[in-house]
């Protein structure tokens, strides 16, 4: 996900279930059917009327069609959520029109008794209301390098008694899906984006990207 915020491809559909983990345990990002190229203002605004899983999608992405790296750090916060709860429901007890009036005012995801507060603060982050504020993926993946470092217990396997959650989240795709096209008449302010500082990475080049997106499609 960094790499794909330095050449500037929104992926739009960041979850678990698009995830895949190899034999070897490396991890790829597969699923770019909803993947975009953002323009000179690093944000995507989609005109047109699609099923998304609103439950993954950031209040600018749910309420203006906006998405840029920053609502792919949202979803991010959420697929940690649902690591945590070893592939729980995000919002299990929530419809989706409930969920939305309810971010609207503010609400977020409770702690899961298994996660300790630093990664619940990392998850915090990046629903963080103003897309500016959340972390970057660069940012992200330093947090993680330090608390991996330092040995402390992040999260508890061991203990996973039964709760709301526990529902795998690939079970409920499809009722969870909702009209992009929204009644934009709920939204109280229209989050307004900044232009974002381009970002670059010699480390990586477009011929690499084309390989990692060919062998994780599925």
């Amino acid at each position: 996900m960094e790499y794909l915020s330095f050449v500037k491809l929104v992926h739009r559909d960041l979850a678990a279930r698009n995830i895949l983990v190899g034999a070897t345990k490396n991890v790829k990002i597969s699923d770019f059917g909803l993947s975009r190229k953002t323009n000179n203002e690093l944000n995507y605004t989609s005109n047109k009327s699609r099923r998304l899983t609103v439950k993954w999608m950031s209040v600018e992405a749910i309420f203006d069609q906006i998405f840029t790296t920053y609502s792919d750090v949202w979803a991010y916060g959420v697929v940690l959520f649902e690591i945590v709860t070893l592939g729980g429901t995000p919002y299990p007890s929530m419809s989706n029109h409930e969920l939305i009036e309810r971010l609207k005012f503010g609400y977020r995801m409770e702690r899961p008794e298994n996660c300790s507060q630093p990664l619940y603060d990392i998850m915090l982050h990046c629903w963080n209301e103003d897309p500016l504020k959340r972390p970057t993926f660069t940012e992200l993946r330093e947090q993680f390098d330090k608390i991996l470092c330092q040995g402390d217990s992040y999260c508890n396997f061991d203990v996973y008694e039964k709760n709301d959650y526990s529902s795998p989240s690939f079970h409920s795709e499809k009722s969870e899906m909702f009209v992009n096209s929204l009644n934009n008449g709920t939204l109280q302010k229209p989050t307004q984006l900044k232009l974002f500082k381009e970002q670059s990475d010699e480390r990586y080049s477009c011929q690499i990207l084309k390989d990692e997106i060919n062998d994780a499609e599925i």
